[in-house]
């Protein structure tokens, strides 16, 4: 995956996704389907009823970790973040975890393991409960005062900087499981073990794409918004 590049409206979009394969979860996110033939992001973006500079804000903090320049960053449209982050929600919820845990489970149901396979399944299914309560907290709190904040209807009980003092890194746990098979896990293992490895390193690393997205787009572009 390239990390170098920063991309612009007039490059084109199937240039971004074949050079950087994480890109694929960005444009599902957005809600941007494939078959966009040889048209530039902007074109896509338009296309699709997106804003060009919020998505390219997206990509460039992703593949970078930056969006840009501060007067780049003043125009982002809030409401399509908080929309590009609820359906990264439903994907970690509805899919990816569960999908996670099924994998995991076939993986590791050597019968000489049992005590072992009990412990890291109580161990997945206590961190996709903490995923989730994280989650719903920004669903039922953070993204609802963002929406009443843009049409100038927020209260003044709640503030971002409450959210940026407790927010956590949620992919963490999921990395100390992955270092407990690594390291620990003496069963049988093959290419179910190695694929379920592979799901929960890659997660890993889209959760916490998901929080830097989140603590260095998000919460300043809310900080402005509320001065």
């Amino acid at each position: 995956m390239n990390t170098k590049m920063k991309y612009a409206e007039n490059d084109k979009m199937s240039a971004l996704v074949c050079q950087n394969y994480y890109m694929l979860f960005v444009l599902s996110r957005f809600g941007i389907p494939m078959g966009f033939g040889e048209s530039s992001i902007g074109e896509v973006c338009r296309r699709n009823g997106i804003d060009t500079r919020t998505f390219l804000a997206v990509v460039n903090m992703n593949l970078n970790g930056e969006t840009g320049s501060k007067e780049i960053e003043k125009v982002l449209i809030p409401e399509e973040i908080v929309r590009y982050l609820h359906n990264s929600h439903e994907y970690f919820l509805d899919y990816r975890l569960p999908s996670i845990r099924t994998r995991l489970l076939d993986a590791i149901s050597d019968k000489d393991q049992h005590d072992v396979a009990v412990a890291v399944m109580r161990f997945y299914d206590d961190y996709v409960a903490e995923v989730k309560k994280h989650m719903q907290y920004e669903e039922q709190t953070v993204f609802p005062y963002i929406r009443a904040l843009v049409q100038g209807k927020a209260g003044k009980d709640y503030h971002i900087s409450i959210f940026r003092k407790q927010h956590n890194q949620i992919e963490s746990q999921l990395t100390e499981l992955r270092d407990i098979l690594l390291k620990y896990y003496t069963g049988k293992t093959g290419h179910d073990f190695n694929a379920v490895l592979f799901d929960i390193f890659t997660c890993a690393e889209d959760l916490r794409q998901h929080n830097a997205l989140e603590d260095v787009l998000l919460v300043p572009l809310i900080e402005r918004l509320e001065k």
